[in-house]
């Protein structure tokens, strides 16, 4: 007798008409998890120059951008004009075949609403290759960019 297992339904990334220029933290994962996809030298400025072309074209404004081998987090601002899951779509798609990197179809994200969460959310960004092991401080990790770096 074969088992049908439900599939997870897919999470709406549609912005409420009322927000203006939303910021976010974002967590995009590779697959499979566990490779490291993302931390090495030509790849990490592959993704730091797409970030670059996106805020140069006003797609967004980074504030913290942070890779890890197997997943990146970043927290940004988009306009409210755009639609957060196609523009990581597309971004996703670009990265695919520029930098080989292979993403799990989805990704989270999390508005943020308020000064406080904001914090929060880059400490976290922030702190992650230090908790990781990867260095000490997390001025010391060389995949990190905030946003003096796409200036």
């Amino acid at each position: 007798m074969e088992r049908f297992l439900a599939r997870k339904p897919r999470l709406q990334h549609d912005i409420p008409g009322w927000v203006e220029n939303s910021e976010f933290f974002i967590t995009i994962c590779c697959d499979p998890r566990g490779r490291n996809q993302l931390c090495r030298p030509k790849t990490a400025q592959i993704i730091l120059e797409a970030f670059k072309y996106y805020q140069e074209h006003t797609f967004c404004r980074v504030e913290l951008l942070v890779l890890m081998p197997d997943h990146l987090h970043a927290i940004l601002r988009i306009p409210d004009s755009l639609s957060l899951g196609i523009w990581i779509f597309q971004m996703k798609h670009w990265l695919s075949r520029r930098a080989e990197i292979n993403f799990q179809e989805n990704f989270f994200d999390h508005r943020l609403r308020s000064f406080s969460s904001a914090s929060q959310k880059w400490k976290y960004v922030n702190m992650n290759p230090v908790r990781a092991g990867y260095t000490r401080r997390p001025e010391d990790w060389p995949y990190r960019f905030t946003a003096n770096d796409f200036t």
